[in-house]
């Protein structure tokens, strides 16, 4: 009997091999680290997690700041321990195999006295990717997982922590592990214009949701690749409008172009259907809202099982993504000609159709197409990587940035670079100012440039008595290009009142306005009482 437990052991203490239905999967990589934690962390789908002495291999740093709690309310136990990095720091792993891999990191903010974690802001990148850009946990007060699917091509992985200046970074755990092939396929469908979208497998993603439709949450021990199912309830518009419906799994049959590693019959063997609406004709969509960053584009994966219908061919519907038709006339039965066939559909959303979010919409088809119904057993969102290789912000792991970005950013420093440069030819023409410029009437002539359009660069008005002068609008330009009216009282009050707005944008200017007005008040040009008292009230508090 003994000998019998010692050969059986090894078997029942590998739980990520994956038999179901004639699908195997046992992955090549497979690095579990529980960071901080002194003794085996073992979760509960049965995976042991090294301690952080094991894998100290792994990390470069020159740090050792390992912080733990006893107990919290958390999933697993991965989440009471965690490392602290002030500086850079890097975990670097040599991979058995290439090809698609999780990269999964567990966050936490435990109480410690190190750091409050509830505050630090970090970045994370891996050779090629930026993952996350100053990522903060916000006060959250729940384990945040965040998960990414990458393919590998180079045997070195490593991963980067780079705390922000006088932050910090951290991490709960770590998991890298091989994916099965089967996962991405390099074949999608462009929403919109709609074709073909080939080079899936050259991108890197983010997992932003995976829900399981009418059914239950499914964590790692009941999913074949240790994922997270979580309920769709949170995510729907109009809960009245959908009604859940299920089956055993044991009724889920998966064709030649299904597995279980695509996702656990428990998806498939539950769904969202219409609600019986109470009118003559059922005539709505079923719709679920989600957020999403508009800088990056997403692959939307629905996953199919036709487990309401009674006959085959009776259940036609739409899909709908954003309010853009992604799939007409869905017969899932006519697909492997049987019901309860698991069927999915990868659909690519570029960032141009995502400025507000993306919508997931199923509603029946037509009148005469059989049942009016429509369902929904299954969803995942992937963000794509965008051009420079980030899953997070415009910036990749160089330093490149989104080329709609730069010229954002390039024509912001332009226009600041040019208003100092107006600026000091202002006060570089000010210093140079003639000397009778008092008795000119107006200084327009010499201060404003001769060409003054109709769109000048500042515009403003201003009351006095019956008077209302644009100051920075056309009528700054050559006066015999204005009225008499307008000369007039451009002569009367521009100079004041142009001091009056510089002043406000340069201290150096400001304090020559009262030495300015009362020098001219016993000359021939008088500004007004009432623009005086503003000015006056403005730059001379103390008089």
């Amino acid at each position: 009997m003994a000998i019998l437990l010692v050969l059986l052991l090894p078997l029942l203490s590998w739980p990520s091999i994956v038999s179901a239905g004639g699908n195997t999967f046992k992955p090549a990589d497979e690095f579990l680290i529980s960071c901080g934690a002194r003794s085996l962390a073992s979760v509960p789908d049965g995976r042991l997690f090294k301690t952080d002495h094991e894998a100290q291999g792994y990390l470069q740093t020159k740090q050792d700041i390992l912080v733990s709690v006893p107990s919290a309310d958390v999933p697993s136990p991965i989440y009471l321990s965690a490392r602290i990095f002030k500086e850079d720091a890097t975990y670097a792993f040599t991979l058995k195999s290439a090809g698609w891999h999780w990269v999964r990191l567990h966050f936490f903010p435990i109480n410690n006295t190190e750091f409050d974690l509830r505050t630090a802001t970090f970045s994370v990148n891996t050779d090629k990717y930026a993952l996350l850009h100053n990522f903060n946990i916000n006060n959250n007060t729940e384990a945040v997982l965040k998960e990414y699917l990458i393919n590998m091509t180079d045997p070195n992985f490593s991963i980067q922590f780079k705390p922000l200046k006088n932050s910090a970074a951290f991490i709960n755990a770590i998991e890298v592990v091989s994916a099965p092939d089967i996962l991405i396929s390099d074949q999608a469908t462009n929403l919109f214009p709609v074709n073909d979208f080939a080079g899936l497998n050259d991108f890197g993603y983010e997992v932003v949701y995976r829900l399981n439709m009418g059914g239950p949450l499914i964590t790692s021990e009941n999913d074949t690749l240790s994922r997270r199912w979580v309920p769709d309830k949170p995510y729907l518009k109009h809960e009245a409008l959908a009604k859940s419906a299920s089956v055993p799994t044991s009724s889920i049959k998966y064709g030649p172009g299904t597995s279980p590693l695509i996702a656990p019959a428990t998806v498939y063997a539950s769904a969202k259907q219409m609600a019986d609406s109470e009118t003559r004709i059922q005539n709505f969509n079923i719709t679920w809202n989600f957020v999403a960053d508009a800088t990056f584009s997403y692959v939307v994966r629905l996953h199919f099982c036709d487990i309401v219908s009674k006959t085959l061919n009776d259940l036609y519907f739409n899909v709908y993504l954003n309010g853009k038709k992604a799939i007409s006339g869905l017969d899932l039965s006519s697909i492997e000609d049987e019901l309860a066939v698991p069927y999915f559909k990868d659909i690519v959303v570029d960032a141009s159709l995502m400025s507000n979010g993306l919508a997931v919409e199923v509603g029946p088809m037509g009148d005469e197409t059989g049942t009016r119904n429509a369902i929904l057993n299954g969803l995942e969102v992937f963000k794509m990587s965008s051009k420079v290789n980030s899953l997070d912000g415009v910036f990749g792991v160089d330093g490149e940035v989104l080329e709609k970005h730069r010229v954002v950013t390039y024509v912001g420093f332009g226009l600041m670079f040019g208003a100092f440069i107006g600026l000091g030819a202002m006060v570089l023409k000010w210093h140079k100012r003639p000397q009778d410029w008092q008795k000119r009437n107006s200084f327009s002539s010499w201060l404003l440039p001769v060409h003054a359009g109709d769109h000048s660069f500042m515009t403003s008005k201003t009351s006095m008595g019956s008077h209302k002068t644009n100051f920075y609008s056309s009528t700054l330009g050559l006066e015999d290009n204005k009225s008499p009216a307008e000369a007039q009282v451009i002569d009367e009050h521009s100079g004041t009142a142009m001091f009056a707005q510089f002043s406000g944008l340069n201290g150096r200017l400001a304090d020559k306005v009262p030495d300015w007005l009362a020098k001219s008040a016993g000359s021939d040009v008088k500004p007004p009482p009432e623009l005086r008292n503003l000015v006056v009230k403005d730059f001379s508090a103390d008089d």
